[in-house]
């Protein structure tokens, strides 16, 4: 068993973690606002599309770990973890990209009721108007 390996691959899969907690981080700022634009259905469409692929990155990684060392059952909390968190959120994308907009004023992303959407830096935020 090479450590320096194990050490490199317990990277990526910390990496893989945080690319997980992102994209959870951005569903709840979503799950906050009471309605969705096109726009943001449609970022939300891109940015689930590229997530989908991190659970076959994560499993192949997984394994490789699992292989190196000497006890893969202690890995085994972690594919379990991994694997519950991914599954919620691939749920909750799903969910939020069934959710149509309900108003035919939606057009060109923009939004009804009482929110705006603020673009900056490429992220896309819900803002309440009061």
């Amino acid at each position: 068993m090479s450590d320096e390996k194990v050490e490199k691959l317990l990277k990526r899969r910390s990496c893989m973690k945080s690319k997980l907690t992102i994209f959870g981080n951005y569903l709840h700022m979503l799950q906050s606002c009471s309605e969705l634009s096109s726009l943001q259905l449609l970022d939300l469409e891109s940015r689930f599309h590229k997530f989908d692929s991190l659970y076959v990155d994560f499993d192949k990684l997984q394994s490789d770990v699992e292989m190196l060392v000497e006890d893969p059952a202690d890995e085994g909390e972690e594919r379990e973890q991994f694997e519950n968190q991914y599954y919620k959120l691939v749920a909750t994308a799903r969910s939020l990209l069934g959710a149509r907009p309900q108003s035919s004023g939606l057009q060109d992303g923009s939004v009804t009721g009482d929110e705006d959407v603020q673009v900056s830096d490429g992220n896309i935020t819900c803002l309440q108007r009061f």
